[in-house]
């Protein structure tokens, strides 16, 4: 169509000139490597690793250290089965070691770009960026949606727990033709706001995480005679997307959802249009899936690992994304050769309600620990976990570091009572413990 020509072949590149940006010149690269040999993708991969490993050794303090002690040189480093020379890397190591080891040497700061995870995990965790890597990043995100049928230009619906604060961002929203919906507490009166814009305005698609589109189809189908509008597709990414809840939301909307799944360290996960599995964007990252002994395995189920090819102010080699996720042992009915994932095991949240009948998801939460989001606390939140008791009264579990003061505890203690509508009680506490799949529990609501 031609507003999607336009979009594609005039709008973007026009918008890559202005940001200084590459997304257009990578978009039309990837949407013909997705159809690259295992051969082509795999010299791909090599020759963009051993630049980046050459790279970390000598800019990245951590990289050049931890090389020397095993006795390391980047010519050691030729292709992705040498990864295995390499440590495993964490959140957890990161913070520990500083943000400043895993950092560019080489590369000034102006040309940097603060980044932050999505917070589906519920820990929130900034890291820098380049404008090539975003670039490059949001190609390999546009290509999966390319994949579910949806192109430039299409009008489609983003629902988050984020306020859209970038005057940038609003008007990069009205290019391309995204109608940015805020989802704050999920009370009914919240839902049925946002459906009424959605059925005003009429995407192709919504995206969103699948707790609020849950509750969404929930009060649609209850709701059915003042509905009539179908998006084409919805698209979910954050946490799980379990079986029952897809088939509600695809009752409830009247059409396929594709699921996605994505983390800081360029792991860019999209389902296949079969739904047979997730295709892994290789061009971006290399994906290792490894078992508790940190043996890298083909079938089964492991732990996510990802190594960045693209990042080179804050290089993630080897990054541990804490998901479980379980493989195809056979290649996917589509045809394409990229690394086939079954499920994605890892990422699943409670939700709390409040006595009225408000929903919050752990991005909520995230959403006000992220340092930026909410400079009153300081960055004195390294951790937190919230549990609602039977009585519906809440406990703010906190694992703080030295910016912590009592100012910073009524803070929170005032602002969560006042959303949450109930007595909070505000606890610091030296570890908040992990489960068995190594990831905390971020929101526990007992019983």
């Amino acid at each position: 169509m031609l507003g999607n020509f336009v979009q594609e072949q005039f709008i973007l590149p026009v918008s890559d000139l202005i940001t200084g940006q590459s997304v257009h010149k990578y978009l039309r690269f990837l949407l013909k490597s997705q159809y690259w040999s295992r051969e082509q993708l795999d010299d791909f991969q090599n020759k963009r690793l051993r630049e980046l490993i050459k790279y970390a050794y000598d800019n990245v303090p951590f990289y050049h250290d931890v090389m020397d002690q095993r006795g390391l040189t980047p010519d050691d480093i030729q292709t992705k089965d040498d990864l295995v020379k390499m440590p495993i890397i964490n959140k957890d190591l990161i913070r520990k070691e500083g943000m400043e080891r895993f950092t560019s040497k080489a590369m000034q700061k102006s040309k940097m770009i603060k980044s932050s995870s999505s917070g589906s995990t519920g820990e929130p965790f900034t890291f820098y960026v380049t404008k090539l890597n975003y670039s490059v990043n949001l190609a390999a995100n546009l290509r999966g949606w390319y994949g579910f049928g949806w192109r430039l230009g299409d009008k489609y619906v983003k629902l988050s727990q984020n306020t859209r604060d970038s005057k940038i961002k609003k008007l990069q929203d009205w290019m391309t033709r995204d109608l940015y919906l805020e989802s704050r507490d999920l009370s009914d009166e919240s839902i049925r706001g946002i459906l009424d814009k959605i059925e005003a305005y009429k995407p192709m698609v919504v995206r969103s995480y699948p707790d609020p589109l849950y509750f969404m189809a929930k009060y649609r189908l209850e709701h059915k005679d003042d509905y009539s509008f179908c998006p084409q597709v919805v698209t979910t990414t954050g946490n799980v997307l379990h079986d029952h809840v897809r088939k509600l939301i695809e009752e409830a909307f009247g059409c396929e959802v594709y699921d996605a799944y994505a983390s800081e360290a360029g792991s860019n996960v999209f389902e296949c249009p079969t739904h047979c599995g997730y295709h892994s964007s290789e061009e971006y990252g290399i994906t290792e899936i490894v078992d508790e002994n940190n043996q890298p395995i083909k079938s089964g189920t492991g732990r996510l690992v990802t190594t960045d090819l693209w990042n080179y102010a804050h290089p993630f080699i080897r990054y541990d994304v804490q998901d479980l996720v379980e493989l195809y042992p056979e290649p996917c009915i589509c045809g394409r050769v990229h690394f086939h994932i079954k499920r994605i095991l890892g990422r699943d949240n409670e939700i709390l309600v409040t006595s009225s009948g408000k929903r919050y998801i752990v991005h909520h939460f995230t959403y006000f620990f992220e340092p930026t989001k909410t400079p009153q606390l300081n960055h004195s939140i390294d951790q937190f976990q919230i549990i609602q008791h039977a009585d519906n009264t809440v406990s703010i579990l906190l694992v703080v570091n030295e910016n912590y003061n009592d100012q910073i505890a009524d803070y929170i203690q005032e602002y969560w009572e006042r959303e949450l509508e109930t007595s909070v009680d505000v606890q610091v506490v030296d570890r908040i413990p992990l489960m068995h799949n190594n990831k905390r529990r971020f929101i526990i609501i007992e019983s």
